[in-house]
């Protein structure tokens, strides 16, 4: 068996538990075929869900908005599940929707794999509304709601590109429509959901739709190209992953292109106020990078955090990295200032 790699700040603990991701990671080939049936997509767990927390889901329906840069002929718009993530003490919001923050999360998985009810995810947001809380609280806001959506898998042929992108622009249509107010909206994304976030908001800017008041990204795979990547043997997914999964993806649709690409979209002075945070040991680290820099280069406002050393996924491992708790407390501190 392989010893750990290691990195001079990393422990003896922490290299050992990466390892163990990084081989299960390595073997990770996604799969063609078969996909979850909207019935299927649309249950809520009944089990899993931490004390305190209330998970709830609704069906959107297809936006009769879509942009023309979204149509297919092949791939239809469909319904969507939004799952709704809320402390348990206020779990109905149906009152003062115009002041409440809602995070708008767009999950990862590679394009292929996910959903918004996963353990993992659950886990995910339940620290992000712990974290959201403290903030709300201390304002006397309304409580906060994370919005997730359970957007198509590209596992078969009809939900290659862009059903994903048709299912998240109806998603945040539908928090439109229920009387959310867009400057409230925070959209954000981790992996390849942060590339899809991205691109999200770039079809909005296209769209009739007002745009969201705030962009965060967690370690984006937002260049679908990978001529920007560079292979860290120390992150925990290689190279060779990020490309079957988004060849899979992208189908026939070419990956220089900013619908596919969230670092090649032409970023204005008026883009939403973004957050990017990543890690030095991250193969995809370069795409924050230059999201950053062609939003500061527009003269929009953009923030790049960079963590030493963290792998791919440090967001959701705080029992090995203590930064992904600062990860999600900034988050917290972007959404209320």
């Amino acid at each position: 068996m392989s010893s750990p790699l290691n990195r001079l700040t990393w422990t003896p603990a922490q290299a050992a538990a990466l390892h163990g991701i990084r081989t299960a990671m390595g073997a990770f080939k996604p799969t063609f075929g078969q996909a979850q049936s909207l019935a299927e997509r649309a249950q809520v767990p009944s089990e899993g869900i931490l004390e305190g927390i209330h998970i709830s889901c609704e069906l959107a329906l297809p936006s009769s908005q879509i942009p023309g840069s979204i149509h297919s002929t092949s791939i239809q718009p469909d319904q969507v599940p939004i799952f709704f993530y809320t402390d348990a003490r206020s779990q109905s919001f149906a009152d003062a929707k115009k002041d409440v923050k809602v995070i708008f999360h767009v999950h990862g998985g590679g394009n292929v794999s996910g959903h918004p009810a996963e353990q993992r995810f659950i886990s995910f947001f339940s620290r992000v509304l712990c974290a959201l809380e403290k903030k709300f609280g201390a304002q006397g806001s309304p409580a906060p709601i994370i919005a997730a959506p359970s957007y198509r898998l590209a596992t078969v042929a009809d939900n290659l590109f862009p059903a994903a992108l048709q299912d998240l622009f109806s998603a945040y249509h539908h928090l439109i429509l229920k009387g959310f107010t867009a400057e409230n909206i925070t959209i954000a994304g981790d992996s390849a959901g942060g590339n899809l976030a991205l691109v999200l908001t770039y079809i909005i800017s296209q769209s009739t739709l007002p745009r969201p008041g705030r962009i965060v990204l967690f370690s984006p795979d937002a260049d679908l190209t990978y001529a920007s990547s560079t292979s860290v043997p120390h992150d925990i997914i290689p190279l060779s992953s990020y490309q079957a999964c988004s060849s899979q993806y992208l189908g026939n649709f070419p990956a220089n292109d900013p619908l596919a690409s969230g670092i090649l979209i032409p970023f204005t002075a008026s883009w939403p106020k973004t957050l990017v945070m990543t890690g030095t040991a991250d193969n995809v680290a370069e795409s924050s990078r230059r999201i950053v820099s062609g939003i500061q280069d527009a003269g929009g406002i953009a923030e790049l955090v960079e963590y030493a050393d963290l792998t791919h996924g440090w967001w959701m491992f705080p029992h090995i990295f203590p930064q992904s708790d600062d990860g999600v407390e900034r988050l917290a501190v972007f959404v209320y200032n």
